[in-house]
């Protein structure tokens, strides 16, 4: 169902202590969310993967069954207060599909959360998506998520558009490669999200203009005008990030460009 605009009650993109760059635990996210009148909140910390070693941004594989059981408990413990939906936002790399229908056997629904492209001039093959910098680097990046969408294995698209945060000017192969990934959510019917942790970072200059790092307008014009469906999520890392003026930024966004947010998931 899609509002144009109402006050958030269900967020998808939730992170803990356990990635070791939020703060706050599954039970502190959930009593926040009840005490802001939320139906749903999804907790989404960063999922484990073997390829990923940096300790700063995800939990260990040995952490994850501690995270599992932490989900669980505050599911049964608040049932009759909220809807607690147990989740990982993770990286799509191919032939990794196996790995993503276990996840989803103790889970609710994946968030794919694309940090990294494979990149062979890069270490271990892979680039940050903080660090693209060529046309061929956005390339990368489109292919990836749209196979990430196409295996059926996610429920949305976090952050889009982080893709652009080296970007300045939209140009013509930029629009075309950002279409590729509008027109990707649309055909296999995963929403783009609309990520406040993007406000809530420092904004930059462009041609003399203050802007967001993300979401970046131009890509989410060509959202409104292809009508593909949106979600806007708290991407919160601590408890008081559910529903902030950040966020509120994030719907006055919507708004301004006249995108209708889906509020609830159909998980």
């Amino acid at each position: 169902m899609s509002s144009q605009n109402q006050l958030m009650k269900n967020n998808y993109h939730t992170h803990t202590y356990l990635c070791n760059h939020a703060t706050g635990t599954v039970d502190d996210y959930v009593k926040k969310a009840i005490e802001l009148g939320f139906d749903t909140i999804g907790i989404s910390d960063h999922g484990p993967m073997d390829e990923f070693t940096d300790r700063s941004l995800r939990m260990v594989p040995k952490e994850y069954p501690l995270y599992l059981k932490q989900c669980e408990k505050a599911r049964k413990e608040y049932q009759d207060k909220i809807n607690v939906l147990r989740a990982v936002e993770i990286e799509y790399l191919p032939n990794h599909d196996d790995y993503y229908k276990r996840l989803l056997l103790n889970l609710d629904y994946l968030a794919l959360g694309q940090h990294y492209i494979i990149d062979e001039t890069s270490q271990n093959n892979l680039r940050s998506v903080y660090r693209l910098s060529t046309i061929k680097h956005l390339e990368s990046y489109a292919d990836i998520v749209i196979e990430g969408m196409k295996s059926g294995c996610f429920a949305f698209l976090c952050h889009p558009d982080v893709m652009l945060i080296n970007v300045h000017e939209f140009t013509k192969e930029i629009e075309q490669i950002s279409d590729l990934i509008i027109e990707a959510s649309i055909r296999y019917d995963v929403p783009l999200e609309i990520n406040t942790n993007g406000i809530r970072k420092k904004p930059i200059e462009i041609n003399g203009e203050k802007r967001y790092r993300y979401p970046r307008k131009e890509f989410w014009q060509r959202v409104k005008k292809k009508n593909a469906k949106v979600i806007v999520s708290s991407d919160a890392h601590q408890p008081n990030h559910l529903y902030d003026k950040d966020v509120e930024r994030a719907y006055a966004f919507a708004d301004e460009l006249g995108i209708a947010v889906e509020e609830e998931l159909d998980l």
